[in-house]
């Protein structure tokens, strides 16, 4: 009995049964990932992608321009993992209140590399309200392509009796798919600054609409992708006269059937001499060249928890780097490793 068992843990069907089974998982998980849920990929830092999470963050900044991009590779420890890519460039021109983006995204998953690719383009209008309040509208129009191919993928024609052949014929007529479709989003955002004595609060409320104009999101059938409807709250206060700040995040994402909800904090320590903020000014004054460290940790919910650190360099270069510890149900699979994100954002002025 042991000896038949040992041989048919050699042969070839044994080992069809084991790939062909975990192919079959894998995409029948990205395709209904695609097709019925119908989310968009995340990113645990969301506050340093702020073009991704509201087009109203265009070009509301301290400096002319600002540079961000993000990087996610998750479920690594499980199966061929997701890779997401985000990047953007923002203009401010302060004597419109007008800013001026464009963005790129990439999100890839498996082997089957099913995803996006999408370039963007936005714009928003800064209201000042008073020297405390502002109000700022902002759009984004994007073309983008949704693809798959599957000559890397295993099926069953092409196990031969014995084992499975690689070179065998897929019988599968298409090798690869793509479409392209355009995308409207929308967004507002509200922003509050007060700076007392000895304090600074700062505080932040936007809501935006992605997808407004439901692009076709199927292959082969009529399947419109639902609006994406994207809350996020930011906060920033001083604790007294130490060089300590405390900044909650919230986020809040619904999508057709699926729903996010990111609750957390940052802690902010300055480092070196701070006298206040940079000067919106073509140059910048090196009086105010203190830099800052992060550190903190926030919960997305029945999904995971993000530990993240960060180093500003004074006020221009900020890198971050965040790591998702997997707590949903899928941690039997992945033994609470989830994936990390890599973020760097670099903001400065025009010289006369």
């Amino acid at each position: 009995m042991k000896k038949m068992k040992n041989e048919f843990s050699n042969c070839g069907f044994y080992l069809l049964w084991r790939e062909l089974g975990r192919g079959v998982i894998l995409l029948t998980f990205y395709t209904l990932h695609f097709t019925s849920f119908a989310q968009d990929a995340h990113f645990s830092q969301f506050y340093y992608s702020p073009l991704f999470i509201n087009p109203a963050n265009t070009g509301v900044f301290n400096g002319n321009y600002r540079f961000s991009t993000n990087y996610k590779n998750q479920w690594q420890s499980i199966s061929n993992p997701y890779r997401t890519v985000f990047a953007g460039l923002e203009l401010a021109l302060p004597s419109k209140n007008l800013g001026i983006g464009i963005s790129f995204l990439s999100d890839k998953s498996g082997k089957s590399k099913m995803g996006i690719t999408q370039g963007n383009i936005s714009v928003s209008y800064n209201l000042h309200v008073n020297d405390k309040n502002s109000v700022v509208t902002g759009l984004q129009y994007g073309i983008g392509q949704r693809s798959i191919t599957i000559q890397d993928l295993k099926w069953d024609s092409q196990f031969n009796g014995t084992s499975y052949d690689p070179s065998a014929p897929t019988g599968e007529s298409q090798v690869s798919s793509a479409f392209i479709y355009m995308d409207v989003s929308a967004g507002v955002m509200w922003n509050y600054t007060a700076t007392h004595s000895s304090s600074r609060f700062k505080s932040s409320l936007g809501i935006a609409v992605f997808h407004a104009n439901q692009p076709q999101q199927a292959f082969e059938q009529n399947d419109k992708l639902p609006y994406k409807i994207v809350i996020n709250y930011n906060n920033q206060f001083k604790l007294a006269d130490n060089p300590v700040y405390i900044l909650p995040q919230l986020l809040f994402i619904t999508q057709g059937p699926s729903t996010e909800i990111d609750a957390g904090a940052l802690v902010k320590y300055i480092v070196g001499h701070q006298t206040g903020d940079l000067i919106a000014t073509n140059r910048v004054d090196k009086r105010y060249s203190s830099s800052a460290l992060y550190i903190g940790g926030q919960l997305r919910y029945k999904d995971a928890f993000t530990i993240m650190t960060a180093f500003e360099f004074r006020k221009g270069l900020l890198i971050s780097t965040s790591y998702d510890i997997n707590v949903s149900k899928l941690y039997v699979a992945s033994q609470f490793r989830g994936g990390i994100e890599l973020a760097l954002i670099y903001r400065g002025f025009f010289q006369n």
